[in-house]
């Protein structure tokens, strides 16, 4: 079994698998959305049969590719959650939700206040103190990026991420390296998915709490088209649809909740609810810019973290030395080069899969963030 998640995401459900009678020993490929991709498109090296992953951009190229077999039998009560273009191969198991994991310790040494959402954490207190992963190196950090933007709009979505970038300590590599660099300390907040989270909470000096109105993000798993072992790749997916499977991803130690809803008397029950009725996240929307939206957050975030921080830490000094905001230099370090309606636009989004045009737009955002920050600077300046 490939997956996106790590080892010990699924260890406990795999333990579980191979109690029952008849069940066949898992080997699991732990590796990025990226290099999945890269593996299953040149040869089936591994002998993969299934694939266990939250990311829907993954499950798209392989279905677009022809490397993913039809699934027959999977129950309508929780395709509904598939996005439509995938739905024939790939099947719901269970379902997350995006929020922030708080180090307690390291907020009360910095007598600093919980943030409970995206907006909070663009407060100049957090300076030094957040953690994230970048788009382009996870999945499920892209999906909560884009519920942000499709949630707040794309021009309020980037500021936020602007202004809240520039309290960063760094960014990671994986998603659940965010947790795990929380978790030490390194920093007092970050978004994560719940899984990563509730696996990490039976520390005392760690709290979860869901963005309030967090996107539903599925857990799908899918049968390679060429497996040698299709029938028993089949049956574990059964099993996990099973009331015993979904009894066991229901089990904390999973840090998931399952597709078939808990009894009421379930401690978990009200949030899995919750998440359930959220307002489905425009996936077609998603898979037509995620171009777009990964190429803009390394460009504007990633590749310029320390300038970005600078900037930050600078108007920070200025507006707390004449104790009131500055507007037009914040406008400046928040905007972006490409407007809602591009963002948007098919036909557009379209041309950055062309290498060439993708280069040169972000030649070009570079220039532009580079001479608005260059702007911004020289108005501090002009303060003192």
């Amino acid at each position: 079994m490939a997956t996106t998640f790590s080892p010990s995401a699924t260890s406990w459900i795999i333990q579980r698998w191979q109690t029952e009678p008849g069940s066949v020993m898992i080997r699991t490929l732990n590796r990025t959305s990226s290099s999945l991709e890269h593996l299953l498109d040149t040869a089936n090296a591994e002998n993969v049969d299934l694939l266990l992953t939250s990311s829907p951009m993954l499950l798209q190229h392989l279905q677009e590719h022809q490397k993913l077999a039809p699934f027959d039998g999977a129950p309508m009560s929780s395709q509904h959650l598939v996005p439509e273009s995938i739905r024939a191969t790939s099947v719901a198991v269970a379902i997350s939700g995006f929020g922030l994991l708080i180090n307690r310790s390291a907020l009360a040494a910095r007598h600093l206040p919980a943030p409970e959402d995206w907006s909070d954490l663009m407060r100049p207190q957090y300076q030094g103190g957040l953690l994230m992963s970048s788009p382009s190196r996870s999945d499920t950090n892209h999906l909560m990026v884009e519920s942000l933007l499709q949630q707040k709009g794309w021009i309020q979505g980037w500021e936020i991420l602007l202004a809240s970038a520039g309290n960063l300590v760094t960014i990671s590599s994986r998603s659940f390296g965010v947790a795990d660099k929380i978790k030490s300390g390194l920093g007092v907040a970050g978004p994560v998915i719940d899984n990563y989270a509730n696996l990490l909470l039976n520390d005392p000096h760690l709290s979860f709490t869901y963005f309030p109105q967090s996107a539903v993000s599925p857990t799908y798993v899918a049968v390679l088209k060429n497996s040698p072992h299709a029938e028993e790749a089949k049956r574990f997916i059964h099993y996990l649809l099973s009331p015993e499977g979904q009894r066991i991803l229901a089990d904390a130690n999973t840090g998931k909740y399952p597709v078939t809803p808990l009894p009421a008397n379930n401690a978990r029950a009200v949030q899995q609810a919750m998440l359930m009725s959220q307002q489905p996240l425009n996936y077609r929307l998603i898979l037509k810019r995620q171009q777009l939206v990964q190429r803009m957050f390394d460009t504007a975030i990633s590749f310029r973290l320390a300038q970005l921080k600078d900037a930050w830490r600078a108007l920070y000094s200025a507006e707390s030395r004449l104790k009131h905001t500055l507007p037009e230099v914040r406008a400046l370090l928040t905007a972006i080069p490409v407007d809602a309606a591009n963002s948007e636009d098919e036909v557009w989004l379209a041309r950055l899969d062309n290498k060439a045009f993708a280069e040169q737009k972000m030649l070009e955002w570079q220039l532009w963030f580079l001479n608005n920050q260059k702007l911004a600077i020289k108005k501090l300046e002009e303060l003192k």
